[in-house]
């Protein structure tokens, strides 16, 4: 047994939980698409979000030439809409049911 083994089976591995995620568009279906598109979870509600690529003028705290994105979109998860039903939901209101 070699000194990996013996940490890798003495902690286990911590429990991350999926926040989302984000991803660089590489073929964009017109300019006007975003550039970084994705999800988030924040506080539990899932949110939908589409940012554009931009440099830096250099008038800034940033140097000129470097990249960041903007975000223009910031919305719920049409699966988080309020109100909405899911495929997967299976609550049900009691009230509802025959007596």
């Amino acid at each position: 047994m070699s000194d990996f083994d013996t940490a890798a089976t003495a902690a286990p591995a911590k429990e991350r939980p999926d926040l989302g995620a984000a991803f660089i568009a590489t073929n964009k279906k017109s300019p006007q698409s975003y550039d970084l598109s994705g999800t988030i979870v924040v506080e539990g509600v899932k949110h939908r979000f589409g940012a554009y690529k931009q440099k830096a003028s250099g008038k800034g705290k940033m140097p000129e030439g470097t990249e960041f994105f903007t975000f223009y979109r910031v919305e719920l998860a049409e699966d988080e809409t309020p109100g909405a039903v899911s495929a997967a939901d299976t609550s049900f209101n009691p009230a509802e049911l025959e007596a």
